[in-house]
C-alpha cells in the first residue's frame, strides 16, 4: 500500500508556465517529475522512475520475439557496439538484439549474419515498436528521410509544442505526417496545352526568380530553374526543378549513389558555363554537365528557362522537345500546400514530436572494421541496424493524447481518494481489499478541500480512480475508468473488479 502522505509526489492542479510541451507538462503536473528549465530536463521522482521503467519493460516485452538482451554498458562511449565487437565471433552468435538504457533513451542494436535478413529484422522491429506505441494511445506515423548518415525512419506524431520537436507537415484531414525531407511523391496532371515556339526574350536585371516573375508577370510554377552542384567523381551537375520547389541536398546525394555533393563555386561554373550566372538553363547544356531532373520538371510545357547568357531567358520550353534526361529523381523538399498522397488535401505546417529513430543500416557499425564473424570459410562483416526510442517523448505523446495512463505502463492501477472533511474509516479496508486482489494502489490519506483532492486525482491519471463517498444507505464508490464515471454500491464495485481481474489477478473480495 502507498499513501500520498508518504510519497514524494508533488501533484499540482495547474500547469507550469515555463513548460510549453503539453504532454510533458501533464507528467510534471501529476507529480512524476520536476521540470528543470535551466537545462530543459525532467527530474524523475520515484513514481516517475517506475513509469519510465514500465514503459521500457512494455516495449521490450513487445519485442520478445527478437529475444532482446538487456545490457548495462556503463560509461562505454559506444555502448552496445563495444559489446557486439567482443561477443560476435561466429555465425551461431547471430541474430541478436541488444537493448540498453541511456538516460531516457532506450537504444536497440540488431545484428544478423545476412544483409537482407538484417533489413527485414529492422523493418519487423520498426513495425512492432510502432504498433506498441499506437496501442498506448499515441498517434504515431512512420516518416522516411535521407540524412548524411544514410536512410533513416522516424516515428513522429503531431504535437502542440514538443520539447525535442521539429517543424514538419501534416494533413489536416487524414493526419498523414511528413518531414520536409520526406519523399515527395510529387506529381502534376499532364498539361493539355499546345506546345509554343521556343523563343528567346530579353530579361534585363532578372537574375532571380522573383525579379523574373515580376518582369514577365508569371508565377514561379511556370519557371524551370537550373541549380549547379559539384559531384565527386562526376564534375558539374545541373539539377532542374520547377521554380516554386526547393532542392534537398541529401536527396541529390542519394540520386548520385551517396557521392559527395556541394553547391558549385562561381569559378567552377564560369569555367564551364561562362559568365551566365542567374540566367542558366537546361537547353543546350555543355556535354560535360550531368543533367538531373526533379520529377516536378518532367513533362512541363511552355516553361521559362535560362538562356545561358546574361540578360536573356527562353520562353515556350517543353520537356522532350527542348530538354530531357533519363536521370530523373525526387530531389526537392516537401512544402506547405503540397497535396496529401492519401486524400489530396493541402498539407499544413505542424509541430512534430520524434518518438523513435530507426537506422536500417547502422553507420557506426558499418564503419567498425572489427565487427566481423567467421561464416565457415572466412571472416565477414556483421550487418547491423539500430534504433533509439525517446521514452520522454513517448510518454509525453501518450499523456498528450490519452486521459489516463494505460494499464500496460501505469505505475499503479488504482488511485483512491475520498469526499468529506475527515478520512473515512472504510478507506484502509477498501485499499487492502484491492491490493489483496493483485491491484497496485495509491491512497490519498491527506486532509484538505475535496475539490483539491479531486483535481489532483485527475492530474495523477491512474487507469482507475475511486472516490469513496457516503450515501444515504452507506458507502458508495464513484469509479472512473476509460473516460466514464459511474456510481456503484460495494457489491457492484466488487463484481466489476472481479471482471477486471479475471485474467491476470485474483478475484476481488470485500
Amino acid at each position: 500500500m502507498k499513501w500520498m502522505s508518504e510519497l514524494l509526489m508533488p501533484v499540482s492542479s495547474g500547469r507550469s508556465s515555463k513548460l510549453r510541451d503539453p504532454g510533458l507538462a501533464k507528467i510534471a503536473q501529476g507529480g512524476y517529475g520536476l521540470w528543470n528549465p535551466n537545462d530543459e530536463t525532467l527530474i524523475l521522482l520515484p513514481e516517475g522512475r517506475i513509469l519510465f521503467q514500465r514503459a521500457e519493460d512494455f516495449l521490450l516485452r513487445r519485442l520478445e520475439a527478437f529475444r532482446p538482451q538487456r545490457l548495462d554498458c556503463g560509461a562505454s562511449a559506444r555502448g552496445a557496439l563495444d559489446a557486439a565487437v567482443r561477443l560476435i565471433k561466429r555465425a551461431g552468435d547471430l541474430p541478436v538484439l541488444f537493448a540498453e538504457r541511456r538516460g531516457d533513451k532506450l537504444r536497440l542494436l540488431g545484428l544478423h549474419g545476412d544483409f537482407e535478413a538484417s533489413l527485414e529484422m529492422a523493418n519487423d522491429a520498426l513495425r512492432t515498436v510502432g504498433s506498441a506505441v499506437c496501442s498506448l494511445g499515441a498517434r504515431v506515423r512512420r516518416v522516411d528521410r535521407l540524412t548524411p548518415a544514410g536512410h533513416r525512419v522516424d516515428l513522429l506524431c503531431r504535437s502542440e509544442a514538443p520539447l525535442r520537436g521539429e517543424e514538419g507537415l501534416a494533413c489536416p484531414d487524414c493526419g498523414w505526417t511528413a518531414a520536409f525531407d520526406s519523399p515527395c511523391r510529387f506529381g502534376e496532371e499532364a498539361s493539355d496545352a499546345a506546345p509554343e515556339e521556343l523563343r528567346e526574350v530579353a530579361t534585363p536585371d532578372c537574375s532571380t526568380v522573383e525579379k523574373l516573375c515580376g518582369y514577365l508577370k508569371i508565377a514561379p510554377s511556370q519557371v524551370v530553374k537550373c541549380m549547379f552542384y559539384a559531384v565527386e567523381g562526376r564534375g558539374l551537375a545541373a539539377v532542374i526543378l520547377r521554380a516554386d520547389r526547393h532542392v534537398c541536398l541529401e536527396k541529390v546525394r542519394a540520386a548520385f549513389q551517396g557521392a559527395s555533393v556541394r553547391p558549385a563555386e562561381p569559378a567552377e561554373l564560369a569555367a564551364v558555363m561562362g559568365d551566365s550566372a542567374g540566367y542558366m538553363g537546361p537547353v543546350g547544356l555543355p556535354a560535360p554537365v550531368t543533367l538531373l531532373a526533379d520529377s516536378s520538371a518532367v513533362g512541363v510545357k511552355n516553361a521559362v528557362v535560362g538562356a545561358n547568357k546574361p540578360g536573356f531567358h527562353k520562353m515556350g520550353a517543353c520537356w522532350g522537345r527542348d530538354f530531357k534526361t533519363d536521370f530523373v529523381a525526387d530531389v526537392t523538399l516537401l512544402q506547405a500546400g503540397d497535396r496529401c498522397p492519401n486524400c489530396g488535401a493541402a498539407l499544413k505546417k505542424s509541430e512534430l514530436r520524434s518518438v523513435a529513430v530507426f537506422r536500417p543500416v547502422d553507420p557506426a557499425c558499418l564503419a567498425e572494421p572489427s565487427l566481423t564473424f567467421f561464416n565457415g570459410s572466412g571472416k565477414t562483416r556483421v550487418p547491423a541496424w539500430s534504433a533509439e526510442i525517446d521514452l520522454t517523448a513517448l510518454l509525453s505523446a501518450v499523456s498528450e493524447y490519452a486521459e489516463r495512463w494505460p494499464d500496460k505502463i501505469a505505475p499503479f492501477d488504482v488511485y483512491v481518494y475520498w469526499e468529506g472533511d475527515k478520512t473515512p474509516d472504510a478507506l484502509a479496508p477498501l485499499i487492502d481489499a484491492l491490493e489483496s486482489s493483485g491491484f497496485r494502489v495509491v491512497g490519498d490519506d491527506r486532509s484538505g478541500a475535496f475539490e483539491n483532492r479531486q483535481a489532483e486525482a485527475a492530474a495523477i491519471r491512474a487507469p482507475q480512480t475511486v472516490c469513496l463517498k457516503k450515501g444515504e444507505g452507506g458507502w458508495l464508490f464513484d469509479v472512473t475508468r476509460n473516460g466514464r464515471t459511474e456510481t456503484l454500491s460495494p457489491a457492484q464495485f466488487a463484481a466489476q473488479q472481479e471482471t477486471f481481474s479475471a485474467t491476470e489477478r485474483r478475484p476481488f473480495r470485500t
